[in-house]
């Protein structure tokens, strides 16, 4: 078996390829090659893949499959997304976000910085303790911070279209979700059944303090949670935003971002070889994460 390893994005740089390639001919065992190959049975891929006329398999370094074309990719070629892999780091980044809201940390430190020592009244600094937490999105991030938030003595309600019952999440619809929760949390994947998905209806029924986001920025329809966030004194604590990296609008004062760093760690490497035990996965006859072409297409 021969494995095209291919990164296709300007942001990654060669060791980053050398890397991959180490990992995964000492994984898989099987013989690897950076870049297209025209007689690659595997392709391991950050960005947009190219298949081979010879290829079966094709696994990716990252979550979310949502910028594959998969027209490109035929019918026949069974495609891995990275989901699981990216649960630590992305899960800690969302108690982050969701701490430095509750203990205003942001505000504290921008005032104390420029030399103003303040601190507000006692109800504005928010417990996590004894508050609802809301899922919208049970896979590998929804869990792993389902146990964070556990840990915290929050009350976790889960939804997703293929839930699993655990021993921390209750499951409830999306409607009945956001009007139970403190906190909702957006985990889904990017794809044609979710684009869109917290539009103004569900928005509505939101009566919590915030909504975090560390999924994809177009889960949300863009104007409506404007809408929403011009209107309301919820915040909204997201890890991504529309049409990033370019911001071309003013940013609601009741949002806290991040520029896309949920998934950076100093340990990238992890990533690279749980996609490399997958591709082991399938040659033994057993991978995970297999997506779902009808999602996308």
């Amino acid at each position: 078996m021969k494995i095209s390893v291919q990164v296709n994005t300007p942001i990654l740089g060669n060791s980053i390829k050398e890397k991959m390639n180490e990992i995964c001919r000492k994984i898989t065992g099987c013989e690897t090659v950076s870049g297209y190959s025209d007689d690659a049975d595997i392709v391991l891929f950050i960005g947009q893949p190219k298949p081979s006329k010879k290829t079966v398999f094709m696994q990716s370094v990252s979550a979310g499959v949502n910028h594959v074309d998969f027209s490109l990719i035929p019918e026949n070629i069974k495609m891995a997304s990275n989901a699981d892999a990216w649960s630590v780091p992305v899960s800690e980044h969302v108690m982050a976000l969701l701490l430095a809201f509750t203990r205003k940390i942001c505000q504290s430190n921008t005032e104390l910085h420029n030399g103003i020592y303040k601190r507000l009244d006692d109800k504005s600094y928010i417990v996590l303790n004894g508050k609802t937490l809301g899922i919208l999105g049970y896979g590998g991030i929804g869990r792993h911070v389902a146990g964070l938030a556990n840990a915290f003595g929050m009350k976790i309600i889960a939804y997703t279209r293929t839930y699993k019952p655990d021993d921390i999440s209750e499951f409830k619809m999306p409607d009945e979700l956001m009007k139970l929760s403190d906190f909702v949390l957006i985990s889904l994947p990017l794809n044609k059944y979710t684009r869109n998905f917290v539009d103004k209806s569900l928005l509505s029924k939101f009566n919590g303090y915030a909504i975090i986001n560390v999924g994809r920025a177009e889960i949300v329809n863009h104007s409506d949670m404007i809408d929403f966030l011009n209107n309301s004194s919820a915040y909204y604590l997201t890890d991504v935003w529309w049409d990033e990296p370019k911001i071309n609008e003013k940013i609601p004062d009741n949002v806290i971002i991040t520029p896309h760093i949920g998934g950076m760690s100093d340990n990238i490497e992890q990533q690279f070889i749980y996609a490399c035990k997958n591709i082991k996965n399938f040659l033994n006859g057993s991978p995970k994460n297999i997506v779902r072409r009808d999602d996308y297409i």
